[in-house]
């Protein structure tokens, strides 16, 4: 197997990239990262002063286990501090303040990958955030054979952290009437960013809305409202492609729920929960803080590759 380095310039950034590729490969898969600073293996620089980073490494390992069962697979990083990636044109560089522009450079990586490995056919694989990309990017691309949804959100995002805070107050019997009422107030505040509408002053007041306050800074509306826009069921309900779900039930990013949801969404979908496993695939204790659980950074479990690699080879043979 080979491990090539990439490094694409698109709209103003040259943005790293990495293909294993093993000596005769069936299939070829782009692996889409996720939301946060993401480099090339999926670590992750802090985002504020202070933060920690954490050092998951899950595309480095998802990459290497599929090569290793002959699919070859191009990760990328993300764009921002500590991600790899440079700026090369402060105003082209601009493009990248809204979502859209993530869809466009997993577009540019795959007719990279087309190009290095021709002839096989291309599967695309988005984690968290970038299976919302991989959505959008599979829609517009009819030869993708299947697309494989990496602990895929079905809510936009500002939308499922609200409903999981609300979810963790009802497990813990914290639901009161007033609880109720703010969260149902809290979400149409999101519809109203969402939608551009003007909020009241007092928007911050809601526990469950308290997110926005990050999400109106002039550096950061643009992208975050053009994310809560995109109703990530709806679109993965368009896509004819065969698809795979892929869900830890331990993952304290994106819930089980999401799973379950984009699969009502579509029925042909196949689904895969493994019941141990957190946001990064790592095998890990029942009840660890998100915090703790998303800091873990031991290998990625195997299985998931495997399950993946599976799905892949049953598509190509006729049986999906």
């Amino acid at each position: 197997m080979d491990q090539t380095k990439l490094s694409l310039v698109i709209d103003g950034v040259q943005i790293p990239g990495i293909l294993a590729k093993p000596q005769h490969p069936v299939a070829s898969l782009l692996l889409i990262p996720g939301s946060l600073n993401s480099d090339v293996d999926g670590n992750y620089a802090p985002m504020f002063p202070g933060q920690p980073g954490a050092n998951p490494h899950a595309y480095r390992d998802l990459a290497l286990q599929l090569a290793a069962q002959g699919i070859a697979v191009l990760r990328f990083a993300k764009t921002g501090p500590g991600t790899g990636s440079i700026v090369v044109d402060q105003q082209s560089a601009g493009k990248f303040k809204v979502f859209s522009q993530r869809v466009r450079v997993a577009e540019v990586f795959l007719a990279e990958l087309r190009r290095q490995v021709p002839a096989v056919p291309s599967i695309i694989a988005g984690h968290s955030e970038g299976a919302v990309v991989a959505t959008l990017l599979t829609q517009a691309h009819k030869e993708i054979r299947g697309i494989v949804m990496l602990s895929g959100p079905s809510q936009p995002l500002l939308h499922m952290m609200a409903k999981g805070q609300f979810e963790s107050d009802r497990r813990a019997g914290r639901v009161t009437p007033d609880v109720a009422r703010n969260y149902a107030a809290a979400v149409r505040l999101l519809d109203d960013f969402a939608a551009s509408r003007p909020l009241p002053e007092d928007y911050a007041g809601n526990p469950f809305a308290a997110m926005l306050s990050f999400a109106v800074k002039p550096e950061n509306a643009p992208y975050l409202r053009s994310l809560e826009a995109i109703d990530p069921a709806v679109e993965f309900a368009k896509i004819p492609q065969p698809a795979l779900i892929v869900q830890g039930e331990r993952d304290a990013s994106v819930p089980r729920e999401c799973a379950e949801e984009l699969h009502r969404m579509k029925p042909d979908a196949t689904v895969q929960l493994f019941p141990e496993l957190q946001h990064f695939y790592k095998r890990v204790p029942d009840g660890l803080s998100p915090e703790v659980s998303f800091a873990q950074d031991s290998e990625s479990e195997p299985s998931v590759a495997g399950t993946i690699a599976s799905w892949i080879r049953a598509l190509l043979d006729g049986k999906k």
